[in-house]
């Protein structure tokens, strides 16, 4: 019997982003990101969204101090999400000075490694390559990633924010299923409805993780014409547009996954709530496409 434990990626319909914790009072401490953990899992929501980059490895360092103050129960239901690939100038990043990308096997070993001992785990049960590396050696990184998995600290992997091609290229090599693409996906940043990626993800049976969901707070944070239709649905459905709009990823064909990166437990549950009780019918969303487009559908 499936337990909520071992919801899969596929079954779930939100993940939690942590990149912003340690930003906020109420989550910078273990303490206090613990309860944002235990206020996650009562909202049946058990992924949590990390990458190495994150606060030079802080965050995920914050969610392994933060273990000690749950209970053993509410730690086995937690799932975690990582990412490498990505590095820059930062005191975190010794040695780097210029922004690029890395994807060699003995790198991503060692930044698994480094991710598992900062969150205190035995394994990450989903690992992404965090961008697509120009200079990638795809056998090389294809093998480097199966050894992960083969020797169980890492469950299943997935890759972020790549294209169509780069994406064939990987999986022409991978001797693995890739469980997730994460990409950018919103009302506002919708061109992943035209790449393919979206119809790629479907055909390998991977999971859409969508981050910055609500376009990064941009959605709302100007007068513009898809508020209008936003804010007409709201009070149709008696919810906020935040809500609408994660109901617009959720309408998507996929499973679509949208990271939820709110710091506020109330704006969390309320998000959660709508997502899960608003359904939006085929001319809602296209309302919404097209007032998000400024030009009706061809």
């Amino acid at each position: 019997m499936l337990t909520e434990a071992m919801i899969p990626i596929h079954d779930t319909d939100a993940v939690w982003g942590a990149w912003r914790a340690r930003s906020n009072a109420l989550s910078r401490t273990p303490q206090g990101f613990a309860e944002r953990l235990s206020a996650c899992l009562d909202l049946g929501v058990s992924w949590i969204d990390h990458a190495d980059i994150y606060d030079d490895g802080a965050v995920e360092n914050l969610h392994g101090e933060a273990l000690t103050h749950l209970d053993g129960e509410q730690a086995r239901r937690l799932r975690v999400i990582s990412k490498c690939g990505v590095r820059f100038e930062s005191p975190g990043q010794p040695g780097v000075r210029i922004a690029h990308y890395r994807s060699s096997a003995d790198f991503i070993t060692a930044q698994a490694e480094a991710s598992l001992k900062r969150l205190r785990g035995e394994r990450i049960d989903l690992y992404l390559l965090h961008r697509p590396d120009y200079l990638m050696a795809v056998e090389e990184t294809a093998r480097a990633l199966e050894a992960l998995v083969s020797s169980g600290k890492v469950a299943s992997v997935g890759i972020s924010n790549f294209s169509t091609h780069q994406l064939a290229g990987l999986t022409e090599t991978l001797d693995l299923p890739l469980t997730a693409h994460q990409i950018e996906l919103s009302v506002l940043a919708n061109q992943a409805l035209d790449s393919g990626v979206l119809e790629q993800a479907r055909s390998l049976k991977a999971a859409i993780l969508a981050w910055s969901p609500l376009a990064g707070g941009a959605l709302f944070a100007e007068d513009r014409p898809v508020n209008v239709v936003l804010a007409h649905l709201a009070e149709r459905e008696e919810t906020d547009m935040a809500s609408i709009a994660l109901a617009w990823l959720r309408r998507i064909p996929g499973p679509v996954i949208p990271v939820l990166g709110t710091m506020s437990v109330e704006r969390l549950q309320q998000q959660i709530e709508g997502l899960r009780r608003i359904s939006l019918d085929e001319q809602d969303w296209y309302e919404i496409l097209q007032a998000a487009r400024g030009a009706r559908v061809p």
